[in-house]
């Protein structure tokens, strides 16, 4: 029998950080999951008539919403996706990251990942409840709410790109 109700956490992390941070792990994995051996024409299909966000959008969306949130919002630094190949939004939606194979929007998701759990070893539980207003915003946002966040967010996305991959599968006829 499996026990679903145990607390699991990353290692080397205090319990309540590495609770969250193995729920962001997880909600990746299933990402990964969900977009394994995906053809480009799959990773890149914008629904019948071009106007839904492609797997390969939200693949980087999701990379850079992680990083933004992480300098920002959690330790207060500038946020670094200005180096970001493409802006976040074009014209209102996000922008259209077509024709970037499968790997290299892995890369970055992975690369993203290490960079967030290597940065939040230094996090104490005080500065994980501590409120922070970033700059130019109007909210407050502490650590713990960001991981949450970051755990919905993923998951949301997760199962959107789940239905666009069966849609593009179909309509494209691949597999």
């Amino acid at each position: 029998m499996t026990t679903v109700n145990q607390m699991i956490y990353l290692a080397g992390y205090p319990q309540e950080i590495g609770g969250w941070l193995w729920a962001l792990e997880e909600a990746r994995k299933r990402t990964k999951e969900v977009v394994h051996g995906l053809e480009q024409a799959v990773l890149d299909w914008q629904g019948e008539d071009d106007s839904e966000n492609a797997i390969g959008s939200l693949l980087y969306h999701l990379a850079f919403i992680e990083t933004s949130w992480l300098y920002m919002d959690i330790f207060e630094e500038p946020d670094p996706t200005d180096d970001y190949p493409w802006p976040h939004r074009s014209q209102g939606r996000l922008t259209s990251v077509l024709d970037v194979p499968l790997e290299e929007h892995i890369t970055r998701l992975d690369e993203t990942r290490a960079t967030f759990l290597e940065r939040l070893k230094v996090m104490t539980l005080d500065d994980w409840g501590r409120l922070r207003s970033p700059a130019d915003t109007d909210y407050q946002v502490s650590p713990a709410w960001v991981l949450f966040h970051l755990v919905e967010h993923e998951a949301s996305h997760t199962g959107q790109m789940s239905i666009m991959k069966k849609r593009a599968q179909k309509a494209l006829a691949v597999s």
